[in-house]
């Protein structure tokens, strides 16, 4: 996200969704999980201090794994996963559990992160994407993956992540109350 400049947009909110989250649905449940050549759970008190990472790659796959495993242990929960990404996928982890980073992306690392997402929606999660790069390779990879997922797609410019991504939060949420 350094590359694009949306670092500063992707950080703050994921900070503001915590706070809403975890100050007015306090019965929700939130994990914020960040990725470059892997993917780590971002805890709240340090998501403030945290620096864009230098290390290279968008392991998406990572990631979603990281996800599916939250999701696993609320399993009363509607299970939604809101990924924010400025690149497709250019990193996955090895059999062995190591990161393998190539840019442009290779099949291989395309592959294990569709594979992934169709864990995902077996698992019964919805994914929406909030894709902050215009261009088509991007574009034309995040419609295919929710459509996987069943969820949707989102192209907001960085000035107003933060408000697309708690809109669909909030109709999210009415959508589970009038069920």
């Amino acid at each position: 996200m350094a590359l694009r400049g949306t670092w500063g947009a992707a950080k703050s909110t994921a900070m503001a969704l915590h706070s809403l989250v975890t100050t007015r649905f306090p019965q929700d449940a939130i994990e914020i999980i960040g990725f470059a050549s892997t993917a780590q759970v971002l805890r709240p008190e340090t998501l403030a201090e945290l620096s864009v990472d230098t290390l290279q790659g968008t392991n998406l796959q990572h990631g979603l794994m990281l996800a599916r495993r939250f999701l696993a242990r609320h399993h009363d929960a509607e299970p939604v996963i809101l990924v924010v990404t400025d690149g497709e996928p250019t990193a996955h982890l090895e059999d062995d559990g190591s990161p393998y980073f190539c840019w442009p992306p290779m099949p291989e690392t395309i592959a294990k992160t569709v594979a992934e997402v169709e864990r995902v929606a077996r698992s019964g999660a919805t994914m929406n994407v909030f894709a902050l790069d215009p261009e088509p390779a991007l574009v034309h990879f995040v419609q295919d993956i929710t459509q996987r997922a069943g969820g949707r797609v989102f192209l907001p410019d960085g000035d107003r992540l933060g408000e697309y991504v708690v809109a669909d939060y909030l109709r999210t949420r009415r959508g589970r109350r009038s069920r």
